[in-house]
């Protein structure tokens, strides 16, 4: 008998692929979560600083609070950017509520 190994080759299509997550302290974040978006302009940019508005904490009575939250990033973009950036965010959002559902929506604040 031979000691050769013979491998089959398989003529369907894989069926997937198998992958195991492995957390990695040393690879940087790419990836920020923001629930919360704050935008301004100048007279140069428009200033997106997005932030994450973690729960109030602590025995709340009601009334008016201010709650500080800390800005997870902040983006300045020239405004020849917008209109491509603007196009981009609506393709995206078509195709998320063409391929998932309705989305909620979330009352809209503005300061006067």
């Amino acid at each position: 008998m031979s000691d050769k190994k013979t491998t089959k080759k398989s003529t369907k299509a894989p069926e997937g692929i198998q992958v195991t997550l492995e957390p990695n302290e040393n690879i940087p974040p790419r990836r920020i979560y923001s629930n919360y978006i704050h935008v301004a302009q100048t007279p140069y940019d428009f200033s997106l600083k997005f932030c994450d508005a973690v729960p109030l904490s602590g025995n709340n009575t009601g009334g008016k609070v201010t709650h500080s939250i800390p800005i997870v990033a902040e983006i300045a973009l020239p405004f020849n950017l917008i209109p491509g950036f603007i196009d981009a965010l609506q393709a995206q959002y078509k195709l998320y509520k063409d391929n998932i559902g309705r989305v909620e929506s979330v009352k809209k604040t503005s300061k006067k």
